[in-house]
């Protein structure tokens, strides 16, 4: 009994100390459409930016499976973004 005690808790542990603190890094690319120059043709307009997401308490394969989850495409008329995440921790 004793050693079944034992072999629970040393589980537990092993299982609770995988989990940790991870962050994605993503990267986010479009092009937004508008009439800046008020001439009445709207211009392409590139833009580009970082981020960082952090999940908490995850093994390393929920936060890869977090990271891609937070890779997105989009599209609002001509307007176009993408966002792809890497895990970076």
């Amino acid at each position: 009994m004793k050693k079944l005690v034992i072999a629970v808790a040393l589980t537990g542990l092993a299982l609770a100390s995988c989990k940790k603190d991870y962050s994605c890094t993503c990267n986010t690319t479009g092009v937004n459409y508008y009439d800046s120059d008020l001439d009445g043709t709207e211009e392409a307009h590139p833009y580009a930016y970082t981020s960082n997401i952090k999940i908490e308490e995850a093994n390393k394969v929920q936060a890869t499976a977090a990271c891609n989850e937070a890779t997105i495409k989009g599209q609002d008329g001509m307007d176009t973004d993408e966002t792809t995440c890497t895990l970076s921790k």
